[in-house]
């Protein structure tokens, strides 16, 4: 980040207080807010308003998300009752049957021997022949991806170069990431000890 650049200072100047700035970033605002006035009373405008926040915080009891949890009512999806799936049981006992009731009819027109059984065979078939194709498509997706990927790579030094920075660029950017949430779970599993205390 550029720190000369105003809006990195305004986002700074909001995580100071929360205690999500490295060592080097606090420096860094330090040296911004003594070169400029406005940022230095920006700076201890929130600073104050972080006191007073902090100061008004109101203590509640460690069983009081438990309290409030047992006194709200059970969501209707989350019965553990099966009286509750009695519905959605019949519909699909409903369904099914139509289902089968169709499909053993327009087999029985088709082939009069074992009706059910023959429409259960030719419904297995349909899906074994569409798990097969759809397995054989991705299979050729993937190397056609890797084909054309690989002449994309061979054809100058320049492209590889650019993946390779571009691969690199992805894991700092998920490195970044899990440490900013690493930070923010420490900081978070303090804050909880200090309010228990």
């Amino acid at each position: 980040m550029d720190w000369n650049d105003p809006s990195t200072i305004d986002e700074w100047l909001y995580l100071e207080p929360d205690g999500e700035l490295t060592s080097a970033e606090l420096r860094q605002l330090d040296a911004a807010a003594a070169a400029s006035p406005e940022t230095a009373h920006t700076r201890q405008e929130l600073a104050r308003l972080s006191e007073i926040l902090e100061a008004s915080k109101i203590e509640v009891r460690p069983s009081f998300e438990a309290e409030v949890l047992a006194s709200l009512p059970p969501a209707p999806w989350s019965a553990r009752h099966p009286r509750s799936w009695w519905g959605a049981a019949a519909v699909l006992a409903v369904f099914g049957g139509a289902a089968a009731l169709l499909a053993g009819m327009s087999a029985a027109q088709l082939q009069p021997v074992s009706p059910f059984l023959a429409a259960m065979a030719a419904i297995g078939d349909l899906l074994a022949s569409s798990v097969a194709a759809g397995a054989g498509l991705i299979g050729a997706s993937w190397r056609g991806i890797g084909l054309a990927v690989g002449d994309w790579l061979g054809e100058s030094i320049p492209n590889a170069v650019a993946f390779g920075v571009f691969v690199v660029g992805v894991n700092l950017i998920l490195l970044r990431l899990l440490r900013r949430r690493s930070r923010f779970e420490v900081v978070a599993s303090e804050s909880k000890s200090t309010s228990i205390e």
